[in-house]
């Protein structure tokens, strides 16, 4: 659907909430996660508009009133999007006030309440690496790297292994060691998973929701020291949407408040590995947790 059209729609229909969404599986189902929340505890037309494009799309179609809502990450939010700021903030909440704010006077738009779930950089193991190393944090592995005597096999994609917020910032944050019993290698972002879950890399760069994590049984290293800034997922809305239908808080508050890094990446793993219908599985997520 155009743009012209969703625009169209939302002058013919005072009460209609048009749901985007970014055209990934787990922004799929947090679109309809929202929409199948307000569409069970709201009298409002909802529409269905997953999958409208990418991060720029969703966000000038939200801030334009094309859509009402679409989930956006804090981080995304406070890095990527209009007015961009370069300052790394760790803090989960503080980064979620801020870019609250920020949006609401610079945009008029409104975040609600931030699930927790954090779709953030993380480096992974390999399950028996991490059993026979005991590596179970950032911290531990620059201790590890500084330590030992066995070569370490890192795989990186050449976007992260490039920029400053990435391996090179790593490097310094950690103190792990530039040089010795390490080997980079250059590997394309859709195989890192199964190059570390297969034994090939020991270490490997990937998202901490995706749900290859669990079909390799990978073990997420904690950010001890907090490098890596936070992309919690929250819904973005026009603040006149929520003037006009305060009803959309409560349900969308309640489903997103509880749901965590672990619980995304079991719905993420249900719609990508097991090719479950997205909606399907929003929906059955939403009865089990009595959103329903």
């Amino acid at each position: 659907m155009t743009a012209g059209c969703l625009t169209l729609a939302t002058q013919f229909r005072s009460d209609s909430i048009q749901i985007g969404s970014k055209r990934f599986t787990e922004q799929e189902i947090l679109g309809y996660l929202a929409y199948e929340s307000l569409n069970a505890n709201t009298d409002l037309h909802v529409d269905d508009q997953t999958g409208l494009g990418g991060t720029t799309t969703n966000f000038q179609a939200v801030d334009s009133g094309e859509i009402q809502l679409y989930w956006e990450y804090t981080g995304t939010a406070w890095q990527t999007l209009p007015p961009e700021q370069d300052e790394v903030i760790a803090d989960p909440e503080e980064l979620y006030n801020k870019v609250k704010e920020e949006f609401e006077t610079e945009h008029g738009l409104t975040f609600l309440e931030r699930a927790p779930l954090n779709n953030t950089y993380v480096l992974m193991a390999n399950p028996e690496w991490s059993e026979q190393t005991g590596v179970e944090s950032l911290s531990g592995l620059a201790s590890y790297l500084t330590e030992t005597d066995t070569q370490t096999t890192v795989a990186l994609n050449a976007e992260f292994q490039d920029r400053a917020d990435g391996w090179p910032g790593l490097l310094d944050h950690y103190g792990f060691p530039e040089e010795g019993q390490i080997d980079v290698r250059n590997i394309e972002s859709g195989l890192l998973y199964q190059v570390v879950g297969e034994g090939e890399a020991d270490i490997g760069v990937g998202f901490n929701t995706d749900p290859r994590i669990l079909q390799f049984d990978l073990q997420v290293l904690e950010d001890d020291e907090q490098f890596f800034p936070s992309y919690n997922a929250a819904p973005m809305i026009p603040t006149s949407t929520i003037e006009s239908h305060p009803s959309i808080r409560e349900p969308l508050n309640e489903m997103s408040t509880d749901l965590t890094t672990e619980q995304i990446r079991e719905l993420n793993n249900r719609v990508a590995i097991d090719n479950a219908n997205p909606q399907t599985v929003a929906r059955e997520y939403l009865r089990e947790t009595g959103v329903l």
